[in-house]
């Protein structure tokens, strides 16, 4: 997917104009960053932007819509940083155990 956005400005004018065809825009480039995925990505995909959706249907506004699609994110860095601070945990203690067999191989 290499498609420019037009700037801001045309973008409110749609969303005054039509709104309905900026979340035809919107959809549109959605589906086409899914389908350029690479395919053992598009899956998991697919489930992100059901969700979003179903985020999104629930909003009372799109204030509310932007609120709920932070706290998705901050909830996916969150549970990133949780797995990679285990991760670094392991392997430190893989690194500690090598150093203390190497250290009674001495």
């Amino acid at each position: 997917m290499n498609m420019n956005l037009p700037d801001f400005d045309v973008l409110l004018a749609i969303h005054r104009e039509d709104p309905e065809a900026l979340e035809r825009f919107r959809r549109h480039l959605l589906r086409e960053a899914v389908d350029s995925a690479p395919l053992q990505h598009r899956d998991s995909l697919e489930e992100l932007l059901r969700r979003i959706e179903e985020a999104r249907s629930e909003a009372r506004d799109p204030v509310d819509a932007a609120a709920i699609a932070f706290r998705m994110m901050r909830d996916s860095v969150d549970r990133l940083q949780a797995s990679w601070d285990e991760a670094l945990h392991a392997v430190s203690g893989m690194q500690a155990r090598v150093l203390i067999e190497r250290m009674r191989a001495a």
